[in-house]
């Protein structure tokens, strides 16, 4: 007889814990998975599939959902190394939230929606929106928005348009564009949302392209789909009847689960039919911007679904009892590992210097990693993992001095952002030597960035690609660029024009103060007349020309569509449209001019024009940034204040670095020439990995470095504390046999994460336990252990009969009071009978 307590799914490769075997045999038809980093979530819902196979469940009726990739191709290693066959594993459907949202919207909609996966590909309708927005707020069309919007400043150069991206993206995650804000005013939603004004309304009008309407969607840009399949199943009820039934439903990385996700999952699971796992870590929630929230783990589902049981994971298999025990200490929650391996808990301290230098703490990181390398380990198996970009400068510098390789994954080495490119850009306009740039890729970008940081505007007509091709052509590639920017800073015209309009809008807000609507419309009209004859009559060459020519087309507008309604509309909101109209033409002029960026401009071309090729290069740089406002335009350009800090303390950090190679302005641009050869030429595999602690999620290493854990930041100054200190977790559990700890000197400076680890005080504890489980790994003559080995259907019958298993070694061992004669055919090969 069966016992139905029993599994009868057996895996190959490993023996479940009680843990395992308890959600492996789980009967709840809800079951959220608590686990803790490297405790075998994957492997676990693998069992759980596997039990269900066994069961008789056909395979068509398990769905497993991920959210990337990699982690789809993870499920489906794991399935396959567990021992289900691969022909049953290729009948489940395991998918990633947005590819199984794509195939249930392509059978609801009947046709297949083209998916657009790059900034690039979705930058013109971005540009539109803009523009749509731009009209709204401006012209006949002003009561868009009622009162509430008077003037928008919007840009569309690629640095907005990428935040613009990133932010309807978390918008869309967190389903909060479909909230109900009608009783709010406009500026009461952006700051809920936690987005700027200018980004909320241009993600409304770019879904109203993106829509078109209902049942014609013109394009799905990245989690498009998941959006768009929760919003439907939201407001049409009856579209769940096309959603595939499945018995069982599974679900892994719980922890990075959204609002979008959640819903989906809601309209999946049927409570009388429908099995849910879903395995996560709440201490692993790091993309709060993306809608992640311990919420769903914590509360979610319970609410949902009164009946949810929640099964631990305590156990972890990727590092030893040390490093387990001070991420313990960390959370304070309780981790366990069974593992008898010694994970070096190693910290190093460097003394802290000031004006931005890291270079004491990059000399630590060299150490670390030459002491990795002396021991006979990979250099790949070794991480840097930073808190953020900025600090990864003095490193890059510092293991191009040591000659070590190293590679990155989704964070760009530092001298190809764009706050570096554009330093680079302004030293190749000094040295006129923008040709030495061998890489007709980094040449662009270094071209991009000077037209982002410079706040170029094109007139109309003008192809940005055509001026872009020719600057960054090595032939003429000195010219092209010094003639490009000088001609676009220089602009008198068009700042005198800018400044007369300014000058009639003030006017315009202080008569509308104390005279009557009918009188400043009256006033208005001979205001614009005169400005209108001023324009006629300039005198304005080459570029100017097309700039002037479309004011006088703007103004021409105006005017007549003042004198057209002056006697048909209401005084006062005539006037206010006007006003708004002509606030609309000052930005396009700004768009052009942009005053106080391109006067700050002339004055750093005229600064580098003058300059000597033997001035040190960091007074270069430091002079370039001043004259500039370099902070103030950061805060400009990137509407968020957190990126804006990265990018000042970047170009802090790139300052530094130029003054400890003490070089002239004309060798330290050599020297980066060759640092961007040393970074394309040594991208092998034998290499370390810099990168993002945040990008490191999912993965783990066998050496892990985490530099500067200094008290602003690791936590970083200003964010939230809980999901800094689940940033470290989860950068520090990456680790499996050695992790490095670098912080200053001065233990006032250091991070508070290290004291919270309680490394000394867990150290004997951990050293027991490292005892503890090295005692089953006594070898085959000693008395107390017999150990063999049983492959293919053999190790079945061997976990029957009752053999224990060593998840460390893989054998199989018997304990000193077992009878040795079921296990004799294994033995025999032993010698041992």
């Amino acid at each position: 007889m069966i016992k139905t307590d029993a599994p009868r799914f057996v895996p190959k490769g490993l023996i479940p814990t009680t843990e395992q075997v308890a959600i492996q045999l789980a009967k709840n038809k809800t079951v959220i998975i608590k686990a803790n980093a490297g405790a075998a979530k994957t492997t676990t819902l693998a069992l759980r599939i596997g039990e269900a196979i066994a069961r008789k469940l056909e395979p068509e009726n398990i769905l497993a959902l991920v959210f990337t990739p990699e982690a789809k191709e993870v499920l489906k290693k794991r399935l396959l190394e567990i021992g289900i066959p691969a022909t049953t594993a290729a009948r489940l459907h395991v998918a990633s939230f947005n590819d199984f949202a794509s195939e249930v919207l392509e059978k609801i909609e009947l046709r297949k929606v083209p998916y657009l996966p790059h900034s690039k590909d979705l930058k013109d309708y971005v540009i539109a929106a803009m523009e749509n927005l731009s009209d709204k707020c401006s012209e006949q069309r002003s009561d868009q928005y009622g009162d509430q919007v008077e003037f928008l400043e919007i840009s569309t150069h690629s640095l907005a348009i990428s935040q613009f991206i990133n932010a309807q993206l978390a918008m869309k995650a967190k389903m909060s564009l479909l909230g109900d804000f009608e009783s709010m005013e406009l500026e009461e939603v952006s700051t809920l949302l936690g987005v700027q004004l200018a980004e909320y309304l241009t993600a409304i009008e770019y879904e109203l392209i993106r829509l078109g309407n209902d049942d014609r969607v013109l394009f799905r840009g990245p989690f498009d789909a998941s959006y768009d399949l929760a919003r439907i199943l939201d407001a049409e009820p009856y579209t769940k009847n096309l959603l595939p039934r499945y018995r069982l439903i599974l679900c892994d990385e719980l922890h990075d689960l959204n609002e979008a996700s959640f819903r989906i999952l809601l309209h999946l699971i049927d409570p009388s039919y429908t099995y849910f796992v879903g395995a996560g870590d709440k201490d692993q929630v790091i993309h709060s911007k993306l809608g992640a929230s311990d919420e769903y783990i914590n509360s979610r589902f319970k609410m949902s679904f009164p009946a949810m049981v929640s099964y631990p994971l305590t156990n972890c298999y990727r590092h030893g009892p040390h490093l387990a025990y001070a991420m313990e200490a960390f959370k304070n929650k309780p981790i366990e590992s069974p593992l008898a391996l010694r994970t070096e808990i190693s910290q190093l301290t460097y003394d802290m210097q000031e004006n931005g230098d890291n270079s004491a703490c990059a000399a630590q990181v060299i150490s670390a990693i030459q002491r990795w390398h002396k021991a006979k380990h990979a250099i790949s198996a070794c991480a840097i993992l930073v808190r953020e970009r900025h600090q990864s400068i003095a490193i890059e510098n510092a293991l191009m001095q040591a000659d070590i390789a190293y590679h990155t994954l989704e964070m760009k080495s530092y001298l190809q952002r764009e706050e570096i490119l554009f330093l680079r850009g302004v030293i190749a306009i000094a040295l006129k030597n923008f040709g030495s740039v061998k890489s007709k890729k980094i040449r662009g970008e270094i071209f991009d960035a000077l037209l982002i940081f410079a706040e170029i505007s094109l007139a109309p007509g003008e192809n940005i690609e055509d001026f872009r091709a020719s600057a960054i052509d090595t032939e003429h590639t000195p010219e092209a660029l010094s003639w490009f920017f000088a001609g676009r800073l220089s602009q008198d015209g068009s700042k005198e024009l800018r400044q007369r309009l300014h000058t009639l809008l003030e006017q315009l807000q202080a008569s509308a103060k104390t005279q009557s609507a009918e009188l400043v419309l009256g006033e208005l009209n001979s205001a614009l007349a005169g400005l209108l004859d001023y324009v006629r009559a300039a005198v304005v060459h080459g570029l100017e020309s097309q700039v002037f020519g479309e004011v006088e087309d703007r103004l021409q507008e105006i005017t007549a569509y003042l004198q057209r309604s002056i006697l048909a509309s209401e005084a006062a909101l005539l006037l206010r449209e006007l006003r708004n109209s002509l606030l609309s033409l000052q930005n396009s002029l700004d768009r052009s001019v942009e005053q106080g960026v391109k006067n700050r401009m002339v004055a750093v071309v005229a600064y580098v024009a003058s300059l000597d090729a033997d001035t040190p290069a960091d007074a270069v740089l430091r002079e370039i940034c001043r004259l500039i406002d370099i902070q103030a335009l950061a805060k400009r350009l990137y509407v968020h204040a957190y990126d804006a800090m990265v990018v000042s303390k970047s170009v802090q950090g790139f300052i530094a670095a130029a003054a400890q190679t003490k070089m002239n302005l004309r060798d330290f641009s050599v020297w980066i020439g060759a640092a961007d050869e040393f970074i394309s030429a040594r991208k092998t595999k034998q290499s370390v990995l810099l990168e993002c602690a945040a990008n490191a999620k999912g993965k783990e290493f066998d050496h892990v470095i985490l530099p500067y854990l200094e008290k602003s930041e690791f936590p970083f100054a200003g964010q939230t504390s809980t999901e800094e200190e689940n940033l470290f977790y989860v950068a520090a559990t990456r680790a499996k046999l050695c992790l490095t700890l670098i912080s200053p000197k001065e233990e006032a400076q250091r991070s508070p994460y290290i004291a919270r680890m309680k490394i000394s005080g867990s150290k004997a504890r951990a050293d027991a336990a490292v005892d503890k489980n090295g005692e089953q790994l006594s070898g085959p003559n000693n008395n107390t252990r017999i150990e063999f080995k049983a492959n293919g259907d053999d190790w079945a019958l061997a976990k029957s009969l009752g053999a224990n298993w060593d998840f460390a070694r893989k054998v199989f061992y018997l304990k000193e009071d077992q009878d040795p004669m079921p296990f004799v055919k294994w033995l025999r090969s032993l010698d041992r009978f």
